[in-house]
């Protein structure tokens, strides 16, 4: 059975605006693997355009994977694939993109596959997994993320006019905008890893403190790093990614020389502060140095940004959150972008060919995933300098920050 129909593909090329497909095939979009769940494909299609002439166009496919059992019922366990089907097919076609595009045209939607633009054909490339952001990259991703978070809150805004009563998104969409319990099993697994990690690689793994408050404290900030996957009763909450790490980003220049960005694969989004996406952004695609010199610089860009998408709906901004406001939120995300990162990080700056290794053999990663994962990340950062740095660079702030002087980050 084919995947796509030919009326299908017919539907998709007239979108676009051509009269008729002529031939299409479909291909790996990479010999990479780019997520851990899914399966992405290239569409390739022969148009006619409306001047007769004969154009080629490709296409991006994500679907549910074809070969792979294990990870099909695991997904659709996770609710992944519905959550982003949700978002797609009714909420994100009710919220605008604003004054600039945070994400590829979607232009198929079925509940097992989505087809969309494909952004590397109009310029767009995926930053290194592997590699930190430069401070140019990070202003574009701030900038889209503002705006992306905007278009939230005037969605919102509009709908409360409209029913004349306050509304909000999780009002009619909390059954796809909470983390799945499933998650569970994943998140125990990323615990254990970063404690049996710092027990070999912390630089304060003798002292005193280390030794009696690793695990409690450890256990303890996963803890409340869940808890902070829920709508706040302190913040306005909006639409969160959640999932902003390097392969879910698309970076644009622009005959001006400034950099545009794009974010994909929205099905891990939940319903909670807006600083979530923000602190893990930082966390997953920097080290603590940068973060250290230039988080108060960003966090100023994306309330600047934040405040003029607003103000072009004719929303103030400080109805929404004022900077006073804005700043606690940040500083209460900092423990889940931290912990999220824990559960990120080890696997994204692996060697692409290491982790392709691990995640294409279908005995082992199911254990990875849900069981256990320290002896790999121990292996590899014994073998990888660049990956011990790397991760050693992020949990030793966690030690730093809630182990040794948990005090001083008060």
């Amino acid at each position: 059975m084919e995947l796509l129909t030919n009326n299908e593909v017919e539907e998709v090329i007239k979108k676009l605006g051509y009269t008729k497909s002529l031939n299409w095939t479909l291909s790996e979009f990479s010999e990479t693997l780019l997520g851990y769940l899914s399966e992405h494909l290239t569409l390739t299609v022969e148009v006619l355009s409306a001047k007769c002439k004969t154009e080629r166009i490709k296409l991006f496919i994500k679907c549910l994977p074809r070969f792979d059992e294990w990870k099909t019922r695991y997904i659709k366990e996770l609710s992944f694939f519905q959550k982003e089907y949700v978002m797609l097919n009714d909420l994100f076609r009710k919220i605008e993109q604003g004054t600039s595009k945070w994400r590829p045209r979607c232009l198929l939607v079925r509940e097992d596959l989505f087809v969309f633009e494909d952004v590397t054909e109009l310029g767009y490339q995926m930053p290194s997994a592997r590699s930190t952001f430069e401070l140019n990259q990070l202003k574009a991703c701030v900038i889209s993320l503002a705006k992306f978070h905007a278009q939230s809150y005037i969605f919102e805004e509009k709908r409360s006019k409209e029913l004349n009563r306050p509304y909000r998104i999780w009002d009619e969409y909390s059954e796809y905008l909470k983390h799945p319990e499933r998650c569970s099993s994943w998140r125990d697994a990323g615990r254990k890893a970063i404690i049996d990690y710092l027990k070999v690689y912390s630089k304060q793994k003798d002292n005193p403190k280390f030794i009696s408050n690793i695990e409690s404290v450890i256990t303890t900030l996963y803890d409340m790093a869940l808890s902070l996957m829920k709508p706040s009763s302190k913040y306005r909450n909006t639409v969160v990614h959640l999932d902003l790490w390097a392969n879910n980003i698309f970076l644009k220049k622009d005959s001006d020389g400034n950099t545009n960005a794009m974010f994909v694969d929205f099905q891990m989004v939940i319903y909670c502060s807006p600083m979530l996406d923000l602190s893990s952004l930082l966390y997953f695609n920097t080290n603590r140095g940068l973060r250290e010199s230039y988080t108060g610089a960003l966090l100023d860009l994306y309330y600047e940004k934040l405040s003029e998408e607003l103000s072009a709906a004719h929303i103030n901004v400080n109805t929404i959150m004022d900077r006073v406001t804005f700043n606690e939120c940040y500083k209460d995300s900092v423990i889940f972008a931290i912990i999220q990162a824990s559960l990120s990080v080890p696997f994204v700056v692996m060697q692409s060919k290491t982790r392709d290794n691990i995640l294409r053999e279908p005995d082992r990663h199911q254990t990875f995933y849900e069981v256990s994962r320290s002896k790999e990340f121990i292996e590899i950062a014994l073998q990888d300098d660049y990956y011990r740095y790397r991760v050693t660079d992020l949990f030793e702030e966690i030690v730093d920050r809630y182990v040794i002087q948990p005090d001083e980050y008060k």
